[in-house]
């Protein structure tokens, strides 16, 4: 190969020049002698040599590898250097053109059938097509190809992920007041999708969004937000999976109960202006508007107000154990049993139907979350017990005592004008009563803090004879039971109480009032004076009655069992004999929708005499544990006291305990089959029935 200096090689319209090397020559100026070979090694070196690394997009036009891809000319270089010098240039044909373009398809690839003869006899031949690798170019295998949906769940995982980084990222401290509330007001946002809220709780991701706003109680605008955002993430019936950390900031947020307006904060030179925070918070009233919010005032949005609604959802079946423990140990429990007492204090002074629904709903809540929380555990029992001198046994003992008076006045079953109000003061009732007996359950001293209560065994005693009266038939049942379980709790272990309680009479004639009013309901031998009648008279016959009731039931339930149809015999057609063979007549077409009528008119007293079997069933179940918890509260009164167990004895007939112990071991042998071995409750009533056994 020939190798020239750069200036030595000319591109013209006339073909490839070699100049002249040398002064001498180039002095003169003419050009080298044409030599067709000389200019064909040139061209060829020229052609060559790899001066530029060019991208073939039609890589298929490559017929082997071998053969490099053309390089990129111009047009003018390429028509110079493809004709030798001396020769006319020719223009490319049409078709010439276009073979670079267009080429015809390559030929198909050779398949060879294949076929497997199975090993096993049982199994069949195996037949494939295969193709070697050499006889198609271009081919793909692509394997663990994912399903459709598979993609969207990743697409919308994905998403959600970059729209939380982004979002966090404007949550640190670094980042100027605006940002870190507009990020934080965003998320809140995002997390009204409960898609979102699920991606951050699959994550782990809530409790880090609340470690970055741990200084949002220092800014009370962030804080606003943050006690917002917190509510939004409450909303769901899941898990909230807080940790310590979440809940101190839940707590310290609690404490700005009143609003702090702009510039109040400690760095008042970021806070925003009035006009800004009331954007703020028309922001979250909107936000808020698109959950669950039955209980938020929506024109009261403040970060206490906030921050209460969401300790209020929480309970530690959705929090954990670790939430009863943690409550107390930050302060939470204080916080709600001081709303318990705002709310009581508001019954007694407005008499207003809204504003008694939202404290009375506001009670109710509160001691919803503290009876989640002091269920087997006795340090929260002790601690609300002690706390502020027992300031949450005087508040429930003024709000049964409360609730009691409004039911007569606002009872749905009397007056069909109660609604709202009569609704929310049952559902008050039986929240206080479940607060008490847990903190009176196998507890001397709350027994006791709770019966030094005014008038609260007098009112735990009404619960069981007078108030059911005002309630809807459904409700009857639960709160008669509460009462008498609280009275057992009450009576168990305090001697003070037991003695209060055999000493109490109720008195007659109060009209409607009347304690013989509920227990004359299935009109049973009981007393008709209107003189005083004893709380143990009263308890006696209401076991007796119960007993009765059980007795009754339970009788009519066997009854229509052993009366139950037997199904009917197929009368569409019937067995004929003809020609020495027996078939099957069909009756004509009005006997048998006559049949099909009377099919199903049976059908139909079947489904009405299993509804009844079950309807007397629940009603001896309810007969039953009424009488046995009452059987069991006058076990209590008779223990270590000769005195009770003869005035007991006096009011029971033929003065036999008998019938108490029958009944008490019944409600044992179910307790047996439904509950495990050694739950609360099985010991004392066996200790029981020992005791009135060898009375």
């Amino acid at each position: 190969m020939i190798c020239f200096p750069p200036d030595t090689l000319d591109f013209s319209e006339d073909g490839l020049r070699v100049l002249a090397s040398g002064p001498r020559r180039a002095a003169q100026g003419k050009p080298a002698e044409k030599n067709p070979d000389t200019f064909r090694r040139i061209f060829s070196a020229h052609k060559k040599s790899p001066t530029k690394a060019v991208y073939n997009a039609r890589h298929w036009t490559v017929e082997s590898e071998d053969q490099p891809p053309p390089p990129f000319f111009s047009r003018s270089h390429a028509n110079s250097a493809s004709v030798p010098t001396g020769s006319a240039s020719k223009e490319p044909t049409e078709s010439e053109k276009d073979d670079g373009v267009f080429k015809a398809p390559p030929p198909p690839p050779k398949v060879t059938k294949c076929v497997t003869v199975p090993t096993d006899p049982y199994q069949d031949t195996v037949t494939t097509l295969k193709c070697h690798k050499t006889h198609k170019e271009l081919y793909t295998v692509v394997q663990h190809v994912k399903h459709f949906n598979d993609v969207v769940e990743f697409g919308e995982n994905q998403e959600f992920t970059d729209d939380f980084e982004y979002l966090t990222t404007g949550l640190k401290s670094g980042q100027p007041l605006n940002t870190r509330c507009l990020s934080v007001i965003s998320l809140a946002t995002r997390c009204a999708m409960p898609s979102f809220r699920m991606h951050l709780r699959a994550r782990g991701k809530v409790a880090k969004v609340f470690k970055t706003l741990n200084d949002a109680p220092q800014l009370p605008n962030l804080a606003l937000c943050t006690a917002a955002l917190m509510y939004i993430l409450s909303r769901d019936r899941l898990n909230m999976d807080l940790d310590r950390s979440c809940l101190d900031l839940m707590i310290r947020l609690l404490e700005l109960d009143q609003d702090q307006g702009a510039g109040t904060g400690p760095d008042s030179s970021v806070q925003f202006s009035a006009k800004e925070l009331a954007k703020i918070k028309e922001k979250i009233r909107k936000l808020c508007d698109t959950v669950h919010n039955k209980h938020l005032d929506l024109q009261n949005i403040t970060t206490g107000h906030l921050a209460m609604e969401t300790l209020l959802s929480l309970t530690s079946k959705r929090a954990g154990d670790w939430f009863k423990e943690e409550l107390r140990l930050l302060g939470g429990l204080d916080h709600i049993v001081d709303k318990v007492k705002e709310c009581v204090d508001n019954l007694n002074r407005d008499d207003q139907e809204e504003n008694l629904v939202s404290s009375l709903w506001g009670a109710e809540r509160c001691l919803r979350v503290l009876e989640s929380v002091t269920v087997h555990n006795p340090e929260n029992q002790s601690y609300l017990i002690a706390y502020k001198d027992s300031s949450l046994i005087v508040s429930s003992a003024k709000a049964l005592r409360r609730c009691e008076q409004m039911i007569q006045r606002y009872s749905r079953e009397i007056n069909s004008d109660g609604g709202m109000v009569g609704k929310a003061v049952e559902d008050c009732m039986r929240a206080i009563i479940g607060v008490l007996l847990n903190l009176t359950h196998d507890n001397e001293w709350g027994s006791t803090k709770t019966g030094e209560q005014e008038d609260l065994i007098v009112t735990a005693l009404n619960c069981v004879l007078r108030v059911p009266q005002y309630l809807p038939q459904e409700q009857r049942f639960d709160i008669r039971v509460l009462g008498l379980g609280l009275l057992i709790n009450l009576v168990e272990y305090s001697a003070r109480n037991r003695y209060f309680l055999m000493e109490m009479e109720m008195e007659g004639g109060q009209g409607p009032c009347d304690s013989t009013v509920m227990l004359s309901e299935h009109h049973q031998d009981l007393s008709s004076s209107g003189g005083p009648l004893s709380a143990i008279a009263a308890l006696v016959q209401l076991f007796l009655q119960r007993e009765r009731a059980a007795v009754l039931a339970e009788a009519q339930t066997d009854d229509l069992i052993k009366e139950a149809p037997k199904p009917a015999l197929d009368q569409s057609g019937e067995w004929q004999e003809t020609g020495g063979e027996i078939q099957w007549v069909a009756n004509d077409n009005a006997s048998d929708k006559q049949e099909e009528g009377k099919q199903k008119n049976d059908e139909e007293d079947e489904q009405l005499d299993l509804n009844k079997a079950l309807q007397h069933a629940g009603k001896h179940m309810e007969d039953s544990i009424v009488a046995s918890y009452t059987a069991v509260l006058l076990g209590c009164l008779c223990q270590g006291s000769p005195m009770n167990v003869t005035t007991v004895r006096e009011n029971l007939p033929k003065g036999d305990f008998s019938i108490m112990t029958e009944m008490l071991k019944k409600f044992l042998n179910f307790m047996n089959l439904t509950c495990d071995v050694g739950t609360a409750g099985q010991k004392p009533i066996s200790r029981i029935i020992d005791y009135l056994e060898h009375c």
